[in-house]
């Protein structure tokens, strides 16, 4: 419990702090939506909304586990047997991370042939199927899903170009951004 409520308040001064120096920004001329001097702020008001529920689930949980302990009558000094959590460890992902790097690899070579809009779906597939998702339509649609906040965020949000390819790829990406 304690290491909870400390991480709240950490997280919470932390986005504070940086928050008061992020209003220090000037704002800059941005042809995006959100612009330099917004995307910090936006990050830090979320942190700080994080910080805060971290700190309220963290006393709920203390609350309610104190008035379990006064409905069974224990004593506040007997030690507290912890529930046995059971799950599945899920061996075949064990030295998955070569892998990873090897796929990070071969994106950061592919990107600028055959561009952002082409490789990255085969990534996000690939990255996915590696760490345990096996279930055809949720593995196509969590990539489809990322693939299209990808666009939305970086591409028309942020305005942020990304490698369009070379040849055909390239004219491809022109008419999508």
């Amino acid at each position: 419990m304690k290491s909870n409520l400390v991480l709240g308040i950490i997280t919470i001064l932390f986005s504070v702090f940086f928050l008061i120096v992020s209003l220090q920004i000037p704002e800059a001329r941005s042809s995006t939506v959100v612009g330099p001097a917004e995307w910090p702020k936006i990050i830090l008001i979320f942190m700080l909304i994080l910080g805060i529920l971290q700190i309220i689930k963290t006393v709920r949980e203390h609350k309610k586990s104190v008035q379990d302990k006064q409905k069974s009558g224990m004593d506040s000094n007997e030690d507290v047997e912890l529930p046995q959590v059971k799950g599945r460890v899920n061996e075949s992902i064990n030295g998955s991370h070569w892998y990873i790097l090897v796929a990070i690899i071969v994106y950061v070579i592919l990107l600028p042939i055959v561009g952002f809009l082409f490789v990255t779906p085969f990534l996000f597939f690939f990255l996915a199927w590696l760490l345990g998702m096996r279930k055809k339509v949720q593995l196509f649609m969590t990539t489809l899903v990322s693939y299209i906040i990808f666009i939305l965020l970086f591409i028309y949000v942020l305005g942020i170009p990304f490698p369009r390819g070379v040849g055909i790829f390239r004219t491809v990406s022109f008419w999508i951004y």
